[in-house]
């Protein structure tokens, strides 16, 4: 093989590999986050979610995770300018605890906000280590078989490409 064919397959990989890894473009200066005020509440009462540094004009699901519960929230849209600002209420019948409260559109952004249990509401352990523990999101099977798909596309292409131009180059120096 060429050196030149071998260049062009080291950039086919990496321009495959960059289209394969998940992206996170958001706008505005600083990074983006999500924070909730205040962060101690008594459960029934309201947090104020703002998120800021996202992408313009952008679906986030919004969830309360904790021991054992997943409070699903409606979903938010941010602004022109990447930010949103949402008045939520915790479930009155939560029990004490820390909780995580998690925005998931292309990136997942967490903060944690200290639950503490209305009147008459008892603490329950979680049954398990793993329940307490929020999971990342992963891809799904099939999101991976497409990512695979789009490599393998993006490399043939580009040894498709490095042979045509290896060709005409030989056939313009005879």
């Amino acid at each position: 093989m060429s050196s030149s064919l071998l260049r062009a397959l080291a950039a086919a990989a990496v321009i495959g590999a960059a289209v394969a890894l998940p992206v996170t473009a958001h706008s505005g200066p600083g990074a983006s986050g999500i924070s909730v005020e205040p962060a101690q509440v008594t459960a029934g009462g309201t947090v104020v979610l703002a998120g800021n540094g996202l992408e313009p004009n952008s679906d986030r699901q919004i969830d309360l995770v904790g021991p054992d519960v997943t409070v699903p929230y409606p979903a938010v849209t941010t602004d022109a300018s990447g930010m949103f600002n949402v008045t939520l209420t915790i479930p009155a019948h939560l029990p004490a605890g820390t909780y995580t409260f998690q925005a998931i559109g292309d990136e997942t952004l967490t903060t944690t906000c200290e639950i503490l249990a209305a009147a008459g509401v008892t603490n329950v352990e979680p049954a398990s280590e793993a329940a307490a523990v929020a999971v990342p999101r992963t891809r799904s099977s099939f999101e991976i078989g497409i990512i695979g798909v789009l490599l393998v596309v993006t490399v043939g292409l580009g040894i498709v490409l490095v042979a045509r131009a290896e060709r005409i180059r030989g056939g313009a120096r005879t």
